[in-house]
Order: C-alpha cells, then sequence, then structure tokens
C-alpha cells in the first residue's frame, strides 16, 4: 500500500462529506485558506476567520437550521449569552436547559483593507444546510449572497459537497457535482464558474482583491491533501462502504477500482 495517511483520490475526498465529518472538515478547510491568505496576501489586506452561528440541527444533516449573526459576543472574551443567567434567593444550582435543537457554527472568510471597515471580498465554503430545500439554511444563505451581489464586495463561493440543490447561476446546465464561483463585483452579474468532477484534481481558487492587485490563487487541492494526512482523516474514512451522497453508476466503479488500487479494498 502506498501511504496509507494520503488522500487516495486526485481530488475532493467523498468520504469527507459525511455528516459525521463535515462540520469539522467544513472548519479545518477555512483555516487552511485562513492560514494561506494570511501568509501570502500583501500587507495593506486584512484576513479575518468570521463566524456564523446555526440555531437548529448540525449543519452537516439535511435537516432544519436557521443562521443569523448571533446575541452572543463570540470574539475577545469569550461566549456571553443574553437573558441567559437565572438569580436564585435561596441560592445557586446547576440545571440544564431542555435544548432540542444543537447550535452549529461555521466559518468563512473576510479580506479586508487596513484601516477600511467595509470588506474587499468574502470567501465562503457551502454546507449541506445551505443546499438543502428543507429548513432556514439555505434561505438564510441566499439573503446573505444577495446582500453581497449587490455591494461592491468580490464573493467567492466553493461547493465540495454532492448532494442538495447548487446555488441557483444562470448560463450553466451541467452536472458536475463540485464548483468554485468566482462574483467580482465589477463585472456583476457574470461570474467565473469553475465546475469540476470527483475523478478531476481540485482547481485552484482565484481570490478577487483591490483593483490593481492580482488575485490571490489558493491552491485548495493541496491545502486539503495536507489536511487530510496532517489530520488523520485517513483512520475515520470507511472505504470498505460507498460514501454517503449521491454516486452514477460510473462514479461507484471508478470509485471501486482506485481504493482497490490504493490498498483500502480488496
Amino acid at each position: 500500500m502506498e501511504n496509507p495517511f494520503a488522500n487516495p483520490f486526485p481530488g475532493m475526498n467523498p468520504y469527507l462529506e459525511s455528516r459525521r465529518l463535515w462540520p469539522e472538515v467544513h472548519n479545518n478547510i477555512i483555516r487552511e485558506m485562513f492560514r494561506f491568505l494570511r501568509r501570502n496576501l500583501p500587507f495593506r489586506y486584512t484576513v479575518i476567520m468570521d463566524e456564523r452561528v446555526g440555531i437548529g440541527n448540525d449543519p452537516s444533516r439535511d435537516a432544519p437550521a436557521r443562521y443569523a449573526e448571533p446575541d452572543l459576543s463570540i470574539r475577545g472574551g469569550g461566549v456571553r449569552e443574553r437573558g441567559a443567567a437565572t438569580y436564585l434567593a435561596e441560592g445557586r444550582v446547576t440545571a440544564r436547559l431542555p435544548l432540542d435543537d444543537e447550535t452549529t457554527r461555521e466559518m468563512f472568510i473576510t479580506i479586508g483593507e487596513r484601516d477600511h471597515e467595509d470588506p474587499v471580498t468574502i470567501v465562503e465554503l457551502l454546507s449541506p444546510s445551505n443546499k438543502s430545500l428543507s429548513g432556514h439554511g439555505r434561505s438564510q444563505y441566499l439573503d446573505k449572497r444577495e446582500r453581497v451581489i449587490f455591494s461592491p464586495t468580490h464573493l467567492v463561493e466553493i461547493d465540495l459537497i454532492r448532494r442538495g440543490r447548487p446555488m441557483p447561476v444562470e448560463g450553466y446546465d451541467g452536472d458536475a457535482p463540485y464548483r468554485h464561483l468566482i462574483s467580482r463585483w465589477q463585472t456583476r452579474p457574470e461570474v467565473d464558474l469553475y465546475p469540476f468532477r470527483l475523478q478531476t484534481p481540485i482547481p485552484d481558487v482565484p481570490v478577487p482583491l483591490l483593483e490593481g492587485d492580482e488575485d490571490a490563487v489558493v491552491p485548495l487541492g493541496s491545502l486539503l491533501d495536507d489536511m487530510y494526512e496532517q489530520d488523520y482523516y485517513s483512520n475515520y474514512a470507511d472505504y470498505s462502504h460507498d460514501p454517503e451522497g449521491p454516486l452514477s453508476d460510473d462514479d461507484r466503479e471508478w470509485l471501486d477500482q482506485i481504493l482497490r488500487e490504493k490498498g483500502f479494498r480488496s
């Protein structure tokens, strides 16, 4: 067997899309991109890893979720919930709130210019809740997407999830399950779309910056491969079964062949 800790696929590893792994994978990919951009952008730019809080079921599940800028103070001193404390005259006791749902957190990246408040570029990595027709995750994300589209801010939207309905675009009728969408504010409504398949390497991601500066090109495939190996995802992927999400017969046959060649199936 070749390196057992290396990503066995030439591009996206579909086993990372599982409901169990994706929330962690999502935020780890964002962190890898954040580190790359922090290291490689000119000094005039700031790169911030922002957080969106979802109140509802886990965003990796196709179930309702509501996303909002939370009533939580997340930065700079921990988390402070408004109105969560109760005073008891007899003393303090420890109890639990009857919460049926889970609170989830998803990261995204904001690129700005030093000494300016307005963002230059927003980088989003989609999750299943964004692509699900049930619940609030899709509508909340589309609302934010529209606000960005009608602003002088670039949008980079990365889709590494096969299940669910892709984000709406006009002029592309292909069925590639993965895509990068690059929306430059000066050329809207035209966008650059980079669709790709399970069998192909993940394309680099061009991140637009201010006029006069070249795009920052993020080697997303290399970053994902490094993350997969360094975080030992091979120990958490069950290659004896097909991955979650839709697979065509051709995809299933190709996937089985790759895993046999790499020694993960016999």
